[in-house]
């Protein structure tokens, strides 16, 4: 352990008890401080997690309690313990006592990226895009060194301090996906995470019960900024609502904004975006030169979050040709506009999540794919979640938007089922559906379509609440089931 200027410095991946204690301004225990010099192996929240030499951290969150589980980490091989309740603290190993375990992750996690040697680390946020992006520029950055990066929807209070506790001496690159439900989440997390580069992918109406309306989200989602490095740069989409916004918080703390969209002043620009059968073909300008992209994701919202990695790799100053295999090749991530072909139905699973953005662009997705050869469309659509008051009339307008583009059939499930109904059924007419259905029926629909062996496209798409990723392995099953029986 050395000093700098009166704080103490941690040397990355050396950590002892009596650092841990300094970092969460603790006292060790008088019986414990023999064993200051204890090195200890990874922070754990998780007690099934825990192995030899691990410390366990005790979170208490609103449904759940840590500290009931310390004797199983203990027994585990957990070497200490971080408690914030007093009643625990007699145990066979030492525990250093805190106001909130969930601070002490934060504080933690903070320290251990201080300490990394890292060339650059990125964090995303957005209403819609955050995770592909993520996935984005973690296969970007693989082709130039070790790269973490935050695993499946780690993204909040605890997921991202977890996730920076994962950094090892090898890691180059981070990127570091932040989400949030309330206002001043994204503010903790990023000035844990200390970020190079912080990308604002879009604002859009999503988690309305926490944010209020969409100049709540904007404002949450330009927290990403405060942690920002003095000589960062803020990564921000010149189409989305708040760009204004976030585009004077950068000026005004004198940090650089590059942008990204299809707007004029946009320094990574797209234009011209076309779907094909294989994915979707656009012009980026990237240094200075309009460049034809092809890329197996599917979506016009896609485009953007190609330029977003792309402006990241501007700021990098890295060649075309060092991008442009990476984007030819990502197919994106589980869940979010993945194709499958069974039969002649063509499934686009988009069931990862939804708000009204993500699932008007999913339908907007479904359209384009499918109306070149003029095939029939079905949306299988789950509830949003956390819209509030704004619930019943945003599943209105998407059954509305369903039929202006030529969906046959609106199957819907969930507390809000009725109301995609009641706007498809506003418009629609002629040889049209459109009714509310559980999952088992939806399996069994599409499985008669697939048995008529019509060409038909089939859009998938729900909030996690609305668990729509049950349906394509559900048909998969189905159908393997048919050809056994």
């Amino acid at each position: 352990m050395t000093t700098d200027k009166g704080r103490t410095v941690m040397r990355f991946g050396r950590w002892t008890l009596g650092q841990l204690a300094e970092w969460l301004n603790v006292i060790l225990p008088t019986k414990w401080q023999a064993q200051a010099d204890l090195a200890v192996a990874q922070m754990v929240t998780d007690s099934r997690a825990v192995m030899p030499g691990d410390v366990y951290i005790a979170i208490e969150g609103t449904r759940f309690d840590g500290h009931r589980f310390i004797a199983q980490a203990i027994e585990q091989g957990a070497v200490a313990c971080i408690i914030s309740n007093k009643n625990y603290a007699k145990q066979t190993v030492p525990c250093l006592l805190v106001s909130d375990t969930t601070r002490a992750l934060g504080r933690l996690g903070q320290a251990h990226r201080q300490a990394a040697q890292l060339e650059c680390l990125v964090a995303v946020t957005g209403s819609n895009g955050k995770t592909t992006v993520k996935e984005l520029l973690a296969a970007l950055f693989a082709t130039k060194g070790p790269t973490l990066a935050t695993q499946g929807n780690l993204n909040n209070q605890f997921g991202v301090p977890r996730t920076l506790l994962r950094l090892r001496d090898e890691h180059r690159y981070a990127v570091i996906e932040m989400g949030a439900n309330h206002q001043g989440e994204i503010d903790c997390l990023t000035r844990l995470a200390e970020p190079d580069i912080a990308i604002i992918t879009l604002a859009a109406p999503a988690h309305l019960e926490g944010f209020g309306s969409l100049d709540g989200i904007i404002t949450a989602k330009g927290e990403i900024m405060h942690g920002l490095k003095p000589d960062g740069v803020g990564i921000i989409n010149t189409d989305s609502p708040g760009f204004s916004h976030w585009f004077g918080k950068l000026t005004r703390s004198g940090r650089k904004a590059m942008s990204f969209g299809q707007a004029a002043q946009a320094d990574i620009r797209i234009r011209n975006v076309s779907t094909t059968k294989q994915g979707i073909q656009f012009e980026l300008y990237y240094q200075q030169a309009w460049r034809t992209v092809t890329s197996p994701l599917l979506g016009v919202h896609n485009a953007y979050n190609l330029a977003a990695g792309a402006a990241v790799a501007q700021v990098l100053n890295w060649d075309w040709d060092d991008i442009a295999p990476v984007f030819a090749k990502f197919t994106g991530t589980d869940g979010r506009l993945q194709i499958f072909q069974l039969g002649q139905l063509t499934l686009i699973d988009d069931s990862y999540n939804a708000n009204p953005s993500s699932m008007a662009a999913g339908l907007d997705s479904l359209h384009a794919l499918a109306s070149p050869d003029n095939k029939p469309m079905l949306a299988c659509l789950g509830s949003m979640a956390e819209l509030g008051s704004t619930a019943a009339e945003a599943h209105y307008q998407i059954g509305r938007q369903a039929v202006k583009l030529g969906v046959r059939q609106l199957w819907a499930q969930g507390g809000n089922a009725d109301d995609y109904v009641a706007g498809f059924k506003s418009l629609a007419s002629g040889k049209t559906l459109a009714q509310a259905a559980e999952h088992a029926a939806m399996i069994e629909h599409l499985f008669t379509l697939y048995q008529t062996g019509e060409p038909w496209v089939v859009l998938i798409k729900g909030s996690r609440s609305a668990a729509m990723d049950q349906l394509r392995p559900g048909l998969t099953q189905r159908i393997a089931d048919a050809h056994l029986s």
